[in-house]
């Protein structure tokens, strides 16, 4: 074996993790010929503290890795997650199903599932009937043996869910609050966490996390200001550690548009492992991409700013414009375009106008989907996804009139008579999808491989709540 080799590591088609390629530099002296791969922790230790994932997209170097052995112990702990994971994502399922899935031996799968068991951390679904052989019993998530919590912060407004391990809401709460004051909101979310907590029954020790949702880029990193209006306050207020001091629980941040792809993912029929994009249109505007059911999220995570993307002809430009699309396709430009202000548009007067067929609002429908059709354009040829979906907060109906006043789209290869899905459609979840996103972050991000290491400069260390549970 030469000194440097390219190992190949491979995975089930359609499994829960894609195929990734790494280069070490092996040992010839101690004959070495592999690199455990299973988690993070063992990743961490082949590399010498170096991270095999490339989670925060840097290039490995053949100087900085080594190879190290794995133990045994290592291999049970990530088929447990592994097993775990499969349930949580498509239960009911059976014992068979998930061996086919993740290829281990049924008397592995017998062995975790017991132990799962045992520990209150799934139980049985039924079992199957009509068929030939013994039955099958089907398995699931127990919906009490872990919750999570979503906070979803707009202008002066707070939506929080929290959720069961079947995904399940079992608490929703409004806030409201002044967002131009980080702090004094972060308070408010805080006794809103308690009360749910405390009305629902869900004992805090149970509470996988909680994922917070807000639309800023929060830092001063760029070469350029990024920073939204109303916003500005919040770049220099450490508001997730603070949270977390409050609460005794890890938080997760994400963008509402990336949150809103994740809840679409979640409710819609067929898009576990599909490749589509969220249009989600708030105060800003911003795109969440779903690569092979996981979010892209890019090197800054910032991937999807559809908002700062320059749509020609919006302003009579024939090069490039300096409108952007959230000037158009956004509240603040839906607001513009009616006679009011950002603070005063709210669904109730948006319902009323719809009803009517005000001008303003037809108007402003007609210039928003010249956006959308070309945005849409410009993501199909880019990314090539099975469909792209509307939603954020905007009324139902009015989402339902841009999506028909954007047809017929642009021709691109996406224009397949295969599809599964039309190319644009509204969304599933609407209103609350990023808030849905948010209230699964921490359940995903403990569950599943390939969305922890998305994170994992938030995640506070490698051990996750069902690794060695007590029974519940």
């Amino acid at each position: 074996m030469s000194s440097t080799s390219r190992i190949c590591i491979r995975v089930r088609p359609k499994s829960l993790f894609r195929l990734r390629f790494i280069t070490v530099r092996c040992s010839k002296a101690s004959g070495s010929e592999a690199v455990s791969h299973g988690d993070r922790a063992a990743g961490k230790r082949a590399a010498g503290g170096s991270d095999l994932e490339q989670e925060d997209n840097r290039p490995i170097k053949d100087e900085d890795v080594r190879i190290a052995g794995s133990r045994i112990e290592d291999a049970r702990i990530f088929n447990r997650r592994l097993v775990f994971e499969t349930i949580f994502q498509r239960a009911p399922i059976s014992r068979v199903e998930i061996a086919g899935i993740v290829g281990l031996k049924p008397q592995t799968i017998s062995s975790i599932t017991r132990e799962l068991l045992e520990q209150g951390l799934i139980s049985e679904a039924g079992r199957s009937s009509g068929l030939r052989g013994q039955p099958q019993i089907y398995l699931e998530p127990h919906a009490d043996a872990g919750f999570s919590v979503g906070i979803h912060i707009d202008r002066n407004h707070c939506q929080l869910m929290i959720c069961d391990l079947k995904r399940r809401a079992r608490a929703r709460l409004e806030i409201s609050c002044n967002t131009r004051d980080p702090e004094e909101t972060v308070a408010r979310m805080a006794e809103g966490i308690a009360q749910a907590l405390d009305d629902n029954a869900i004992p805090r020790g149970k509470v996988w996390g909680i994922g917070l949702v807000l639309p800023t880029f929060g830092s001063d990193v760029y070469d350029f200001d990024f920073s939204m209006q109303h916003w500005e306050a919040w770049r220099d207020v450490p508001f997730v550690e603070n949270l977390q001091s409050l609460c005794g629980l890890q938080v997760l941040v994400e963008n509402d548009a990336t949150a809103a792809a994740i809840g679409e993912r979640i409710h819609r029929s067929g898009a576990q492992d599909a490749t589509f994009v969220y249009f989600y249109i708030g105060h800003g505007t911003g795109a969440g991409l779903i690569i092979d059911g996981y979010p892209f999220k890019g090197v800054g995570g910032n991937a999807g700013e559809l908002g700062l993307l320059p749509i020609a002809g919006l302003d009579g430009s024939p090069v490039w414009p300096e409108t952007g699309a959230k000037d158009i396709l956004s509240l603040t430009g839906l607001a513009h375009a009616c006679g009011m202000t950002e603070e005063t548009v709210d669904n109730d007067e948006l319902n009323r106008l719809c009803a009517l067929r005000d001008h303003r609002l037809m108007n402003w429908l007609a210039s928003a989907a010249a956006v959308v059709r070309d945005a849409t354009a410009i993501i199909e040829v880019m990314f090539d996804p099975g469909f792209i979906a509307v939603g954020g907060a905007l009324p139902r109906a009015i989402v339902e009139m841009l999506v028909d006043r954007a047809y017929p789209l642009r021709p691109t290869p996406a224009a397949r008579r295969d599809r599964a899905f039309p190319r644009l459609m509204p969304a599933i979840l609407i209103y609350d999808a990023a808030v849905t996103g948010a209230a699964m972050l921490p359940i995903f991000v403990n569950t599943s491989h390939n969305f922890r290491h998305l994170y994992f400069r938030q995640v506070l260390g490698d051990e996750r709540p069902f690794d060695g549970a007590s029974p519940v």
